[in-house]
């Protein structure tokens, strides 16, 4: 199976929101305590934003788990 960037992006959005939830933060939260806009987290739940590695970084921190659980599909 291929993997596409579509499904890529998505995969990782769909985790960032999954660990956040689950952390009981709204997307306000995520960002004042990460520091990155909540239009960025909205943009990268969804799917529709290929962010940096220093980004994944920052919320991996954020959110407690290391990098490659964000990135690991």
């Amino acid at each position: 199976m291929s993997l596409t960037k579509e499904h890529f992006l998505k995969t990782i959005g769909k985790k960032i929101k999954t660990l956040r939830e689950a952390k009981g933060l709204s997307q306000y939260a995520l960002s004042d305590e990460s520091g990155i806009s909540r239009s960025q987290i909205v943009r990268l739940e969804n799917g529709d934003l290929n962010c940096t590695l220093a980004t994944l970084l920052v919320l991996a921190e954020t959110l407690g788990v290391e990098p490659k659980d964000l990135l690991d599909v």
